[in-house]
């Protein structure tokens, strides 16, 4: 009776101390990935007035730029939770973008969403090579008797 009274203390402890770390496992994990700019950063942004350096000081460099032209600059951020070992769940996702005229001043700016997104299908087919397909005995036991230790040169040392 008096070991159990002794060790009592120790093992409500140990008990807390696990249950604290279960409980820190299922937290979720926030993960902030991009360019988000500040809203009240953006609403400064007056189209038809500023131009790319104002844009530039106001809510930063942009994530991507269009490809064809540098008319289009695009603010792309994505926010994600995790919990444990689960696969991460989309919070938040949005893309900015303003495009600019040819003279460098905002004409408009967009906000997409996920809404907005679209799947992509990527194509599974493999390319066909020419040749025999080999099983893997075949591999290991294709080069038996093809090796010629007497015609072997190896440079003296």
């Amino acid at each position: 009776m008096i070991r159990i009274g002794r060790y009592r203390g120790t093992l409500l402890a140990a008990a807390g101390l696990a249950a604290v770390l279960m409980a820190a496992a299922c937290t979720p994990r926030i993960d902030q990935r991009g360019n988000k700019p500040d809203e009240e950063q953006v609403v400064l942004i007056n189209p038809g007035v500023d131009d790319k350096t104002r844009v530039a000081e106001l809510i930063g460099t942009p994530s991507a730029i269009s490809t064809f032209d540098d008319r289009t600059w695009y603010y792309i951020s994505k926010r994600t939770e995790t919990t444990a070992f689960f696969d991460p769940n989309v919070v938040d996702q949005e893309v900015l973008a303003i495009a600019f005229d040819e003279s460098g001043i905002v004409e408009n700016m967009r906000i997409y969403g996920p809404e907005d997104g679209r799947t992509i299908a990527y194509v599974d087919r493999t390319t066909p090579t020419e040749g025999n397909e080999l099983t893997l005995m075949q591999q290991l036991l294709g080069n038996l008797g093809r090796f010629n230790p007497e015609g072997d040169e190896r440079p003296s040392q």
